[in-house]
């Protein structure tokens, strides 16, 4: 084996959306919220936006498993403003967001 190879992952390979522009996300910032379950499709689909908790795991998979069409529908660019540093994306997800959107990295 190897010894330069690292472990792969398959979020290594994974294509990841990201939108063009951060104001393009225009989805709810309270309520209940269903996530489609292309988007969703293992586990719970639906979230209540007023919960910390809640939106985190909301955001996290839609980040993660959303197109771009769905992240514009589902995610609110002021909410994920207001909540990046306590987002936890794949480290991927993450570094792809702020390499579009440097200002998150600040947030």
């Amino acid at each position: 084996m190897d010894t330069d190879q690292r472990p792969f992952s398959v979020a290594d390979v994974k294509p990841y959306a990201v939108p063009a522009r951060l104001d393009d996300l225009q989805g709810p910032d309270h309520g209940l919220v269903t996530l489609p379950r292309e988007v969703a499709w293992s586990g719970r689909r639906e979230f209540d936006l007023d919960d910390e908790y809640d939106r985190a795991a909301m955001y996290k998979i839609v980040l993660e498993e959303g197109q771009e069409a769905d992240q514009r529908r589902l995610l609110n660019w002021q909410v994920l403003r207001r909540d990046w540093r306590n987002l936890f994306p794949a480290r991927q997800v993450r570094a792809l967001w702020e390499a579009r959107f440097p200002d998150l990295r600040h947030a």
